[in-house]
């Protein structure tokens, strides 16, 4: 096997990797900070 193909094969594994695991735990390793803290009860949208 190509050296190239396996690294892309690893690559592609991982994006998929990190996919799964935002969709479980619901965390975005491409968001801006941390998730909105509820300030006095008041909750709303966490993304911009």
């Amino acid at each position: 096997m190509n050296p190239r193909t396996f690294l892309y094969g690893l690559w592609s594994l991982g994006v998929v990797a990190l996919f799964v695991l935002s969709g479980i735990f619901a965390w975005s390793p491409f968001a801006e900070g941390g998730r909105a803290r509820a300030h006095a009860g008041i909750y709303g949208p966490t993304h911009k």
